[in-house]
């Protein structure tokens, strides 16, 4: 479920600081995507983004240390640099939203075709610093400008109410579990749905590797969960399906390894992540209950064995 990783590689996305669009049918043609650079605001923001983008398109890491020193000494360094080396460097092509002390904002990388979406909030006394600095790469397909209208989901669920048909058996728990969370950009996920697959106290358990490529993991319930990865879902685009799944039962409980394929169309020929899915579930004799979801994406470095790739029938 690399979805729900917040260990989140540089090249997809870079966070600074604190930190399915209406149907086709009903919009007129996207109109060409932007690519030359806009003059920036004037203003306090605009004063501490212009610095930002002097820093880290020069790719000095003397100027680099000179910018964080100044207006962002939260923030390592070295974190702007591989920016800068990912990217090859940023232009701001749209603005979006312009505040004295707030800005939203369109870049489009140098080194590739890539946009990403920011977001800069500064200080209203000096010194001036930036109190949140964001950036996030916008997925293919997935609109420039962000969502303006959201398709409903195709069921809806009331809260603490399960679909006796998601729950009936392990098959159809574990089919719900991916089929709620996917969906095109621009349209809700039925949250109420998704909580009703889990049984009290259950978690959801990302793992990652730190900045010191040290293996960590993130413990979230099922509210959590939700909370913090309905932005990135609903307006980006995810489908997420199983391709293989070994397992053991013993009574009410079970054990499924589940390895999963992530895109962000339905039709995507090739995924964009796959990983494993740790699952545990329980059958209480009435219906089945997700009690954990504890998971990995396959790496470079980590590739998934070929096991756990295999269909039911191979």
């Amino acid at each position: 479920m690399t979805h729900r990783i917040a260990f989140m590689s540089i090249a997809t996305s870079f966070v600074l600081g604190n930190a399915a669009r209406a149907t086709a049918a009903a919009q007129s043609p996207p109109a060409p995507p932007p690519t030359a650079p806009v003059p920036i605001p004037d203003t306090r923001a605009g004063k501490v983004l212009r610095a930002w983008l002097e820093a880290v398109n020069s790719g000095d890491s003397a100027a680099i240390q000179a910018y964080a020193t100044t207006y962002q000494p939260q923030i390592p360094p070295q974190g702007l640099l591989q920016f800068r080396r990912t990217t090859g460097g940023v232009d701001v092509v749209r603005i979006f939203v312009n505040q004295p002390l707030h800005l939203e904002f369109l870049t489009k990388d140098r080194g590739s075709t890539t946009y990403g979406r920011g977001t800069i909030d500064v200080s209203d006394t000096d010194p001036l610093i930036a109190k949140n600095l964001g950036l996030r790469a916008i997925p293919p397909g997935a609109p420039l400008e962000g969502c303006t209208t959201y398709q409903q989901p195709p069921t809806t669920i009331a809260p603490g109410v399960a679909d006796p048909k998601d729950v009936a058996t392990e098959d159809a728990i574990l089919a719900a579990l991916y089929d709620v969370i996917s969906g095109p950009a621009c349209q809700h996920r039925d949250w109420e749905r998704f909580k009703s697959l889990f049984a009290p106290g259950a978690r959801l358990i990302p793992t990652g590797l730190n900045r010191d490529r040290k293996a960590v993991a993130r413990v979230e319930t099922p509210d959590e969960y939700a909370a913090q990865a309905k932005n990135t879902l609903e307006e980006n685009g995810f489908f997420e399906h199983e391709v293989a799944r070994t397992g053991e039962t013993f009574g009410g409980i079970t054990h499924a390894f589940s390895t999963y394929e992530s895109r962000r169309k339905a039709n995507d020929e090739q995924p964009f992540a796959r990983g494993i899915n740790s699952i545990q579930l329980l059958n209480d004799g009435t219906r089945w209950w997700v009690v954990t979801v504890y998971w990995q994406a396959e790496r470079p470095d980590s590739p998934i064995p070929p096991q756990y790739l295999k269909k039911p029938n191979d």
